[in-house]
């Protein structure tokens, strides 16, 4: 019998449910199948997960926002072969409403977004995975043009570049994209006083950003105003090269058209982002020789699709459709970029995050 390679991890928003948090599936890369496998427990709202390169530790932002529940940061062993989680130990995320965690290719340093906090903060992890106190916590300051729809800072995702030379960090709040040093072996790593500010048009709220497999370009994916914005990335720098519509629906009261998540195909030759609002579903680009994109199509998603990811083949696309409780599963054409909706599907309350996990045999 055949073996699967990979698990899939799904986060879930916890409140008002009855959701244990983090869920493993073991995952058919030949049919898109899931069989759950293990689940936490009482894991409070883990809505975006990171996992160490060498696939042993998981570390999960705790997305709580009220005066009983702060925001934290939590950490797992992660069995690579029976898909196991076990608690190791959490912290604080010095800010509410955590929403992103990245980690360098070491396992040395986690980051995470602090979105009402206007904050992230840096931690250092010991050798059994365990997280330390941040040792840095880096807030930003001012606010959007567009003060009707953004009043305050809002640090939305914190990513590493491809040579883990900077960390990257959008702020939807005050339209800004951070370019921070960073020296991996550091006790602080992050050198704030070197930060490069690229400006984002007012109201655009930039969320997440994204690199090409071979480093080249780097693309950035606005929430509020819905554009993609196409970068070079060469000599340590971006350079602003497009702009595009992740979607054309029409602008919601609170000027808020809901793009999620961006990802790129493990060829690089397409580029895909996800819609909430009124539109609810993906925009997918292709990758041209100059390195501009080009809109391709339209995929028809669940209500609120807050996260998707590309399992590892690049043959299938999963979608977390928070507002109907669903992680559906559809079949990826590799030559257009196209995508066909399978029969897979796995019901789960209030999933917003999707992970994949290599297995090890």
């Amino acid at each position: 019998m055949r073996e699967n390679k990979f698990f899939l991890l799904v986060g879930t928003y916890t409140n008002g449910n009855a959701s244990e948090g983090i869920y493993v599936y073991d995952f058919d890369d030949t049919s898109g199948r899931m069989t759950e496998v293990s689940h936490t427990n009482h894991v409070a709202n883990p809505s975006y997960m990171a996992l160490s390169a060498n696939g042993k530790y998981l570390y999960a932002v705790n997305e709580n926002t009220d005066e009983s529940s702060k925001g934290m940061i939590s950490a797992f062993s992660f069995n690579d072969k029976t898909g196991q989680l076990d608690f190791l130990n959490t912290q604080p995320t010095n800010g509410d409403a955590p929403c992103y965690v990245s980690i360098d290719s070491l396992g040395k340093n986690v980051a995470e977004a602090n979105y009402n906090g206007g904050n992230f903060s840096i931690y250092k992890t010991d050798t059994s995975g365990k997280l330390w106190p941040a040792t840095q916590i880096i807030a930003h300051k001012g606010t959007s043009a567009n003060k009707k729809i953004q009043t305050q800072s809002h640090v939305h995702s914190t990513i590493f570049s491809p040579d883990q030379k900077y960390l990257f960090v959008c702020d939807l709040g005050n339209d800004t994209l951070y370019q921070y040093p960073f020296q991996i072996n550091n006790l602080l790593p992050v050198d704030e006083a070197g930060a490069v500010k690229y400006k984002i048009p007012a109201g655009y709220g930039p969320r997440h950003i994204a690199f090409s497999p071979n480093g080249k370009s780097a693309y950035l994916l606005n929430e509020l105003d819905a554009q993609l914005m196409v970068y070079r990335w060469e000599n340590d720098s971006l350079t602003y090269l497009q702009t595009l519509a992740s979607t054309t629906v029409e602008d919601t009261a609170n000027a808020d058209k809901g793009s999620s998540a961006i990802r790129v195909s493990p060829d690089g030759r397409f580029v895909y982002t996800s819609n909430r609002g009124k539109a609810n579903d993906l925009a997918i680009f292709a990758v041209q020789p100059d390195g501009l994109l080009k809109e391709v199509a339209h995929q028809a998603t669940g209500p609120h699709p807050r996260d998707f990811i590309l399992d590892p083949t690049g043959h299938f696309l999963l979608v977390a459709s928070r507002d109907d409780n669903t992680v559906r599963v559809y079949k990826r054409n590799v030559e257009t970029g196209l995508l066909t909706q399978t029969p897979q599907m796995i019901t789960l309350p209030k999933p917003v995050a999707l992970l994949f996990a290599k297995k090890n045999k």
